[in-house]
């Protein structure tokens, strides 16, 4: 009888050092996990909004972010009409606003009266002080093919192409093909800085990577490669075992009190 209840005595005092034990590790690894699960409740609030907050339209121009994501500067770099235009690789710039993508190599980008011209080798765009798109002109609308220079005066355009130079007037409807004695002022980019350039390539690297982006990819961990990814599987690992640990200890509450 008395092996028996010391028997008793010794698993209860063994369980209740189980329980002393759990209770302790539940609130160290809860100190450690409230500040993750914290980050990802607000982090997955964030992703179910992203539309009314905008988020992937905001971009991103920390240079360090930039590069550790691997998004490479533009190779392609050119001003235009007192530096108020860019080019950088197939994007053409406002100021600040991004004005147009292109596929077609991009021949310049000129101040015509009112309006702002977007020449490519087989199309012109036409676009307004608000950057938005007037006209589009092409090779099916009578535009000359294969430019490869254009020069901009107050009431003439003039284009030059593999078949000769073309000239429209301010109307901008018919283009006709022309011979002239004097060689016409072809536009040609202009010279910048390197600050203007540093912002330009910051401006082209930003497009590519949004808050959005950043958001997700540190609720998955993505954001610090295949680590951070391991590391936030430990962490839901912890979160799992806190919940069984958790519920466990309530149990043996709740039965206790019974």
């Amino acid at each position: 009888m008395s092996k028996t209840v010391s028997s008793r005595k010794s698993t209860n005092a063994f369980k209740i050092a189980i329980i002393r034990h759990l209770r302790e590790w539940h609130r160290k690894l809860g100190i450690f996990a409230a500040f993750f699960l914290i980050f990802l409740s607000l982090s997955g609030i964030a992703l179910n909004h992203t539309e009314s907050l905008n988020l992937g339209h905001y971009s991103i121009k920390n240079q360090w972010l930039l590069n550790h994501y691997g998004i490479n500067p533009p190779q392609d770099i050119r001003f235009f009409e007192n530096n108020q235009a860019s080019v950088t690789d197939k994007l053409v710039w406002l100021n600040e606003t991004l004005l147009a993508e292109s596929e077609e190599p991009i021949i310049a980008v000129s101040k015509f009266q009112s309006f702002w011209l977007v020449t490519r080798a087989n199309s012109l765009s036409i676009y307004n002080n608000n950057a938005q798109l007037v006209d589009q002109m092409d090779t099916n609308t009578g535009l000359p093919e294969n430019i490869s220079a254009v020069s901009i005066s107050d009431k003439f355009i003039t284009l030059n192409t593999a078949n000769g130079y073309f000239q429209t007037d301010e109307n901008l409807l018919d283009w006709t093909s022309i011979q002239t004695l004097v060689e016409p002022q072809w536009q040609q980019p202009e010279q910048a800085s390197q600050n203007e350039i540093t912002a330009a390539q910051v401006r082209y690297q930003s497009q590519f990577l949004t808050i959005e982006r950043i958001i997700l990819d540190a609720h998955s961990g993505r954001i610090m490669g295949d680590l951070g990814v391991l590391f936030m599987d430990i962490v839901a690992v912890i979160l799992i075992l806190l919940s069984l640990s958790g519920i466990y200890i309530w149990l043996r509450y709740w039965r206790a009190k019974r």
